[in-house]
């Protein structure tokens, strides 16, 4: 199993800038100052490999410039302790024509469909021999991702006269590029993203290392595919990973599937790093520009600590040295004696917050603090006042609940 287990320690992330809408806008309006800042996170973090994927048509447009701004990109990585696999081609998600000028937040595939067949080729291996000749020498570039995602793609999911050989023309275009990056670069590995464990039939006489995608819903799904994934890597004698998981509204999160991941012994790249314009933000994602976080769970699942949920589990108790009880009284006098101090009230909201908070007995969705804080920083007006009364009478009532 060791063979199959070199990577392992991978510890990575999908990568999109915080600024950009899709990944024309990443290597088109590349921000160098923006990618050292969220790299930096990843850092903190304890991440140690990008999958950023990379925009034909930008290099296309200005070869120089892209070539310049990917070498940046692998060098502020590797300064950081992060290593980079690049995605050189995307099939997701239909059959838009990637254009220099996009500003659509949509998922846009690379080179697109138009770009499949072979009349293609040459130009698409042009541009592998820059990308090899770009980095072929950077100790930051860990690996080839050759296609993500092949199959994923309206144009061939939904059913017309020529899927199959829609398919085929997918195929030959993966295989084909597989055979170009492997003559072109021999030192660093190739794999293909694929969906899922089944696609890896497609793949894995082509590639050197094996990787799939898990947004599965039950921990035994997510284990079921990775032993999977473990059997066809034994009978292939290829290492293995997973180069895309987590999913807020697939039943996938975090804390999850990292936590299979690291008992399977499986490295993993989460999607993604960032919370900003992309169209994934709401489902997806881990830092906000700012450096603050969606979810600190998720920070501990990435280093390696986990919510505890076996029937064992000691429940906080939020007044067992009182505060509770103090903090409801002085809310309760607060709230029955007119013309009291607003700035005490805001105080009293904030306590009551914390507590329960602290105590786990409110939706993070929604953290009671966010508002206590916003009344903090707002001027006094009825209209504040007023949220004021309304919010300390309903979390005092929450409170009461949970630490009768």
């Amino acid at each position: 199993m060791e063979l199959l287990n070199p990577y392992g320690h991978l510890r990575g992330f999908n990568y999109t800038p915080s600024t950009a809408v899709n990944d024309i806008s990443f290597w088109r309006d590349y921000d160098e100052g923006l990618v050292e800042r969220e790299l930096t996170y990843a850092q903190r973090l304890g991440l140690n490999s990008a999958r950023p994927f990379l925009a034909y048509v930008v290099y296309e447009h200005d070869r120089k410039s892209f070539l310049n701004r990917l070498t940046h990109f692998v060098r502020t990585a590797h300064d950081r302790g992060i290593s980079v696999m690049p995605v050189v081609w995307d099939s997701c998600f239909d059959d838009t024509r990637p254009t220099i000028d996009s500003t659509v937040n949509k998922w846009i595939p690379n080179p697109g469909v138009q770009r499949l067949g072979p009349e293609f080729w040459p130009d698409g291996e042009a541009y592998c021999a820059d990308l090899v000749q770009t980095l072929g020498s950077e100790p930051g570039l860990a690996m080839w991702d050759i296609m993500n995602e092949p199959l994923i793609t309206s144009w061939v999911m939904e059913e017309t006269p020529e899927r199959d050989e829609r398919k085929g023309t997918i195929w030959n275009f993966v295989h084909h590029f597989c055979g170009v990056m492997k003559k072109l670069d021999s030192a660093h590995p190739i794999t293909v993203g694929v969906a899922n464990v089944a696609t890896l039939a497609q793949v894995e006489t082509h590639v050197d290392v094996l990787s799939y995608h898990d947004y599965l819903p039950t921990r035994a799904a997510i284990r079921a595919q990775i032993d999977d994934g473990l059997r066809v890597a034994e009978a292939n004698q290829k290492p293995i990973f997973i180069s895309e998981l987590a999913c807020l509204a697939r039943a996938n999160p975090y804390d999850v599937t990292l936590e299979i991941c690291q008992e399977a012994g499986i490295g993993w790249y989460l999607w993604e790093l960032m919370i900003g314009k992309s169209r994934w933000r709401d489902i997806h994602g881990v830092v906000y520009p700012d450096g603050t976080v969606r979810d600190p769970s998720i920070v501990a699942a990435i280093q390696g600590f986990f919510r505890r949920r076996g029937p064992d589990m000691i429940p906080p108790d939020v007044d067992k040295e009182g505060a509770a009880t103090r903090v409801l009284g002085q809310a309760k006098e607060w709230l029955g004696t007119p013309d009291v101090d607003y700035a005490q009230g805001v105080i009293l909201l904030e306590t009551i917050a914390n507590l329960l908070e602290a105590g786990e007995h409110v939706p993070m969705s929604d953290p009671p603090s966010a508002r206590a804080l916003a009344l903090t920083s707002a001027v006094e007006t009825d209209s504040n006042r007023a949220e004021l009364v309304r919010s300390l009478v309903l979390w005092s009532e929450a409170l009461a609940e949970a630490s009768a």
